[in-house]
């Protein structure tokens, strides 16, 4: 089964470090907003800590659906996707 992902995205990764870098992919998740089933308090999803949350992009490459980043949360500064950077109005920066 194939499905289209659309065109793929490019990010802009700002860590804490300083490096800024852009990566290309299709869908971006944030480890701290996962959801689990929650046995001990009844059947539901409900929202858990986690001591290391992680993030992910994904992209479809040549036909494969692949893991293109993941890196712990605490590193980050932000993720922005900047596919379609607004254009200024001349004389603006």
């Amino acid at each position: 089964m194939s499905y289209d992902h659309g065109p793929l995205r490019t990010y802009e990764i700002t860590w804490k470090s300083g490096h800024i870098e852009t990566v290309q992919g299709h869908q971006v998740l944030f480890g701290s907003d996962k959801m689990r089933l929650d046995i001990g308090y009844g059947f539901g999803a409900t929202q858990t800590a986690e001591s290391d949350p992680r993030f992910t992009i994904h992209g479809e490459f040549g036909g494969q659906w692949r893991l293109v980043l993941t890196a712990l949360e605490s590193e980050l500064v932000s993720v922005r996707d900047v596919t379609d950077r607004e254009k200024m109005p001349e004389g603006q920066s």
